[in-house]
């Protein structure tokens, strides 16, 4: 009898796994469905409302823009032209360049100071991820300077979350910005050198540090900083790791 009844057991068990096996793919695949971006409109009101939202809101943005890279293009198409010629009279062209040299720092100057002023981080990344090439051009001019390097940051931070650029390597950028400018890092990344050991130095907040590395894609902070590698030897002089 209970030979019978844990054979009828097994039995009904084996049934019913079927189902929660379809049960749990069917919810799998509702919560997927669930996590995809709706399709994208079809009809005329959609699409006319959403041409003149993107005008109203980075028309004048894109006229700006479109203004400056033309200067900046302009000016390189009468001046290469001329320097790649072999038949112009001997030192022709080191004046051209040096009497050139103020429009040409002028022209890209002003775009680059432009550039680093439209870093606001409440805004670019909406910029960024709405507008990708335009916020794309505007970074490029902006990491001419080579002063701006927190203002990129901070206005990468919300880029980096919103996962458009990747996430290690904003990670890498902010905290080397930070061990430069001596403050604690904020992702652990960095090694610094302390008392001839490499150790990622001093943290901001590190009870939300794992949250933030997660954020981010990078491993917990302890599987990053193994104990082979907090061993290893450095320069304290210069920070670097030595080999060995």
């Amino acid at each position: 009898m209970f030979l019978a009844a844990l054979a009828l057991s097994l039995s009904l068990q084996d049934q019913a796994q079927p189902d929660a096996q379809e049960t749990a793919i069917e919810d799998a695949l509702v919560g997927a469905e669930e996590d995809l971006p709706p399709p994208p409109p079809t009809d005329a009101a959609s699409l006319i409302a959403q041409i003149d939202g993107a005008w109203a809101a980075y028309g004048n943005l894109a006229g700006e823009l479109g203004a400056r890279r033309a200067r900046e293009r302009f000016l390189a198409e009468q001046l290469l032209p001329v320097i790649a010629r072999n038949d112009l009279d001997e030192g022709a062209h080191g004046a051209i360049l040096r009497e050139t040299a103020d429009t040409i720092r002028e022209v890209e100057g002003a775009n680059t100071a432009w550039a680093v002023a439209q870093l606001d981080p409440e805004f670019f990344p909406i910029l960024y991820a709405e507008q990708t090439r335009m916020g794309q051009q505007i970074l490029n001019w902006a990491e001419r300077d080579e002063t701006a390097e927190g203002t990129i940051v901070a206005a990468l931070e919300g880029v980096a979350m919103m996962g458009l650029i990747d996430g290690p390597e904003y990670a890498r950028r902010a905290d080397n910005w930070r061990v430069m400018t001596g403050q604690p890092q904020l992702f652990g990344t960095a090694e610094t050198c302390l008392n001839g050991r490499v150790n990622p130095g001093s943290i901001e907040e590190q009870v939300t540090l794992d949250e933030r590395r997660e954020a981010l894609g990078l491993p917990l902070m302890v599987e990053a900083w193994t104990e082979d590698r907090l061993a290893r030897t450095c320069d304290e002089e210069n920070g670097e790791a030595e080999d060995g």
